[in-house]
């Protein structure tokens, strides 16, 4: 029977502007429009330099052309670009050489890590459902001034928490946030960095992971039967690629920061299984020459932190192509207000012992050939300074080599070298408009306010200052 028949006078068509809104993901964005952007200075990570100039000459003003989410055009800009004749769904902006930079890349951070309480044995009492949509917020408002999208990192990493599903639902854009990747649960042993059970309780309290729990950042798993299990079951969810937790951490109550953690056959059962599944990478925690050496002999191909490596386990990094993201400038706030109680005594002395060798651990790897990604692994509120690792490297190492921490060496890591990190025809269209030179001083990305004038990202304007280059709505608050 008709509608027009159950209901004389009823509407038989569906007005076609509510179809949209009658998706079956209704939330799904249509496609990003063209935009022209003439006159602008193009950095060039992975050079170096400007695009078009040679050390000590000035840069070619260049024209970058976005369609459909990508770069498809970058070349010297000439007088017809200025007419965009009939292209009514263009945008065109002039730059006047202002500078474009691939858009950052952050690949040590914790999404779940939310705000909200004061202390880590707080934050792993947080209930699940506080974290789910606490972390909507971490993602879209790390801050009141800016998020993590808006201080240009277009693309994160997180390692441990995260899930495929808060993946997908940032690239439907049912929530607003960077590009994610995510290694799911990290796996620990009892009584390892991921373990945040107490003690006193026997390892059966209830919290990060205790007692074989799935916790806040990581999964307990002991023996390889248990360890291969949990492998799996992270790839089956999704996961891009496994974290291990190879040594002792800061923030970990039971777990010095000289203990190796996992035997031989553990980590390689989970290393053989990533190479068998898809040829994931796997990556792991570890400050101490023992846990980094320990790691890589079993087949790890990244390792997060080292801050205390030397020069004979660097070469074996460089060697081996094992990358390296170091995180220095977390340790330094957990020390300052209003972030000083963070941790727990015993963690507060631990963060001072790493602190001593962070730098001196960055200046090492890089002389040694490492390929080194940025890393900022910040935590609950402490994600608004995501930043400051710009300045922090910025003291011993110079800023081009700093820039491709954030861009072509995470690209690479990521294995989207040819789609991130760059401006070029084929990748993703992320990119940041500077009113400054990161190549020249990096520290310009550490005071976005100041320098940062757009983000765009996949061909979408998160933010912008500039006349005509509107935010789309849907990403404003």
């Amino acid at each position: 029977m008709s509608a027009k028949a159950l209901y004389p006078g009823a509407p038989t068509k569906t007005r076609p502007s509510l179809l949209p809104k009658l998706a079956i993901k209704p939330w799904i964005p249509g496609p990003p429009p063209t935009i022209r952007l003439i006159n602008a200075v193009v950095v060039d990570p992975s050079s170096g330099l400007l695009l078009g100039s040679d050390k000590g000459q000035s840069a070619l003003k260049h024209t970058v052309i976005m369609n459909d989410g990508k770069f498809i055009a970058v070349r010297p800009t000439i007088k017809a670009d200025e007419n965009i004749g009939d292209q009514e769904e263009t945008v065109l902006v002039d730059l006047d050489g202002a500078y474009v930079c691939p858009g950052l890349i952050d690949c040590h951070v914790h999404v779940t890590a939310v705000a909200g309480v004061k202390t880590v044995s707080e934050l792993m009492r947080v209930s699940t459902q506080e974290v789910h949509l606490r972390t909507t917020y971490n993602l879209k408002a790390l801050s009141v001034k800016r998020n993590a999208i808006e201080r240009g990192f277009t693309t994160v990493r997180d390692t441990g928490g995260a899930t495929k599903i808060l993946a997908n639902a940032i690239a439907e854009g049912l929530i607003v946030g960077p590009r994610l990747y995510q290694c799911g649960k990290a796996l620990s042993q009892t009584g390892g960095h991921g373990d945040f059970a107490s003690a006193l309780s026997g390892g059966h309290e209830l919290g990060c992971c205790g007692g074989g729990d799935v916790g806040l950042f990581a999964r307990v798993a002991d023996g390889v039967p248990a360890v291969l299990s949990a492998v799996r079951g992270e790839l089956k969810s999704g996961a891009d690629f496994i974290k291990i937790m190879v040594g002792g951490g800061v923030a970990s109550e039971t777990d010095a920061i000289e203990t190796v953690q996992y035997t031989a056959e553990e980590i390689r059962a989970i290393t053989t299984t990533c190479k068998q599944m898809g040829g994931k990478l796997s990556t792991a925690h570890a400050y101490t020459i023992g846990s980094i050496r320990h790691a890589i002999e079993n087949g790890v191909q990244g390792i997060e932190h080292g801050n205390l490596i030397d020069k004979p386990t660097a070469d074996l990094m460089a060697t081996n192509g094992i990358y390296l993201t170091p995180t220095l400038s977390c340790y330094s706030i957990m020390t300052r207000p209003p972030f000083e109680d963070f941790l727990h005594p015993s963690g507060q002395v631990k963060n001072l012992e790493v602190t001593k060798q962070g730098l001196r651990a960055l200046k090492i790897a890089s002389e040694a050939g490492v390929t080194i990604c940025y890393g900022s692994d910040l935590l609950t509120s402490m994600q608004a300074l995501q930043t400051e690792e710009f300045a922090v490297r910025a003291t011993i190492l110079p800023s081009p080599e700093i820039l491709r921490h954030a861009t072509t060496n995470a690209a690479r890591m990521l294995n989207k070298a040819a789609l991130l990190g760059t401006i070029s025809p084929g990748a993703y269209a992320d990119l940041l408009i500077l009113n400054a030179n990161p190549l020249e001083d990096v520290t310009v990305l550490d005071r976005p306010e100041d320098h940062l004038m757009a983000v765009i990202n996949e061909g979408r304007v998160v933010t912008s200052t500039l006349k005509g280059l509107e935010a789309l709505e849907s990403l404003k608050r």
